[in-house]
C-alpha cells in the first residue's frame, strides 16, 4: 500500500510539475504548455490549495508533499516580481505609455485624455494602423505629438503598430522593420540619445504554428537586447516572465516592473480584475535604468490594460548611435509621415 501511495504521489507531482513548471522541464515553448505557463500564479495557488486539502488526510500526505514541493518551487519564481525597491528620487528622464488597442477598437477619446493628462514622451500602440492613428491624432491637436505607423493605408489596424512622440522627445528618426510577424517600429535620436526604442507586437502562441512564430519574434527581441547599448522595447509580447523565451529575450535589459511590486498585476484580459489576469505587456529597459513609476491603467474598448512607465536617468548619450535605414517616402514598408 505504501509503495502505491508513493507511486501515486510521484505521478501527481509529475503532472503538477508539467502544469506549474513547464519552463523547468523545457517544454514551455511547446503548445499547450506555452499557454499554461502564463498562468503560473494561478496554478501555484491551485496546487497550494490542493496540497493543503490533501494534507488533512494521512494516506494522502505523500501526495500533498509532492504538490507542496512543486507549488513552492513555482512560488519562488514569482517572489522577485512582488518585491519592491525604493526608487531614486528626482524627475523622470523618460515617460512611456504602451497600450494594445485591439485592432483599433480602443476608445480614442479616453486614450487621448490619458495622453493629455500624463504627457508621455513615447507612446507604443500595438494593433494600431493608419485608420486608428487618423482618428486619434486630431484629438491630440495642440499637444505637439507626432506619429508613425508600421503599416500603410488599407492595412487593417490589427496588423500595425503605431508610435507617438511628444515635442520633448526631440528629433527622432523612425523606421519600420519587417522582421517580426507584425511590422515593428524602431526609433533613434532625440531624447533617446544613443538608445534605440522598439515598439513591438509579437505573435500570439495560440497553436503550434503560431507558437513557433512567437518564439521567432522573441528571438528578434533577444538580438536587440544584446546590442552594445541595450535598447528600450515596449509593447505586447504575448508572454509573461514565466516563459523561458521571454526571460531569454531580456539580454542586457530588465522588465521595468521589477522592483515596483506590481509584477503580478495583469494587463490581459481586461474583462477580469487585474489581480486575476496575466502580465503580457511589457516595457523592457536597460538594467541600469531605474523605474520611478509603474502603473497598469484601464482603457475602454480593448482587451488589454495600458502600461505607464516613468524611468530615471541612465542612458549613455556618449555612445555611438545605432545605424538605421532611412525610409523612402511612399515606401510600403516604411512608417507613414509624421502628423
Amino acid at each position: 500500500m505504501t509503495v502505491r501511495r508513493f507511486g501515486a504521489a510521484a505521478l501527481l507531482g509529475a503532472a503538477a510539475a508539467a502544469v506549474v513548471l513547464p519552463d523547468r522541464l523545457r517544454v514551455d515553448h511547446r503548445f499547450p504548455f506555452v499557454d499554461v505557463v502564463a498562468f503560473r500564479p494561478h496554478t501555484v495557488a491551485g496546487a497550494t490549495a490542493l496540497a493543503g486539502l490533501l494534507s488533512a488526510f494521512r494516506p494522502a500526505r505523500p501526495a500533498a508533499a509532492a504538490l507542496g514541493l512543486v507549488a513552492g518551487t513555482g512560488a519562488a519564481a514569482l517572489v522577485p516580481r512582488i518585491r519592491t525597491r525604493p526608487a531614486a528620487p528626482g524627475p523622470a528622464a523618460l515617460t512611456i505609455l504602451s497600450a494594445n488597442v485591439l485592432g483599433g477598437r480602443a476608445d480614442t477619446g479616453e486614450l487621448a485624455a490619458l495622453i493629455a493628462r500624463e504627457r508621455p514622451d513615447l507612446v507604443a500602440l500595438p494593433e494600431a494602423g493608419v485608420d486608428f492613428r487618423d482618428k486619434l491624432m486630431p484629438l491630440l491637436e495642440g499637444l505637439g505629438y507626432r506619429s508613425w505607423v508600421s503599416t500603410g493605408p488599407g492595412v487593417r489596424d490589427i496588423h500595425g503598430v503605431a508610435l507617438l512622440a511628444s515635442e520633448r522627445a526631440g528629433g527622432l528618426r523612425v523606421r519600420s522593420g519587417p522582421e517580426m510577424r507584425a511590422p515593428h517600429l524602431e526609433a533613434t535620436g532625440g531624447i533617446l540619445g544613443a538608445r534605440t526604442f522598439y515598439a513591438v507586437h509579437t505573435a500570439a502562441p495560440m497553436n503550434p504554428r503560431r507558437a513557433a512564430r512567437w518564439a521567432g519574434d522573441l528571438a528578434h527581441v533577444a538580438r536587440w537586447t544584446r546590442q552594445p547599448v541595450p535598447p528600450i522595447v515596449a509593447g505586447d509580447f504575448n508572454a509573461t516572465l514565466d516563459h523561458s523565451h521571454m526571460r531569454a529575450a531580456l539580454g542586457g535589459c530588465r522588465s521595468a516592473v521589477l522592483g515596483t511590486g506590481k509584477g503580478l498585476v495583469g494587463t490581459f484580459h481586461s474583462a477580469v480584475p487585474a489581480w486575476v489576469g496575466i502580465q503580457i505587456d511589457h516595457v523592457l529597459v536597460p538594467e541600469a535604468t531605474g523605474t520611478t513609476r509603474f502603473e497598469v491603467l484601464d482603457l475602454s474598448g480593448t482587451d488589454h490594460r495600458a502600461l505607464l512607465v516613468e524611468l530615471s536617468p541612465g542612458s549613455p548619450r556618449s555612445a555611438r548611435p545605432a545605424r538605421t535605414r532611412s525610409v523612402r517616402r511612399g515606401s510600403r514598408r516604411g512608417p507613414r509621415a509624421p502628423r
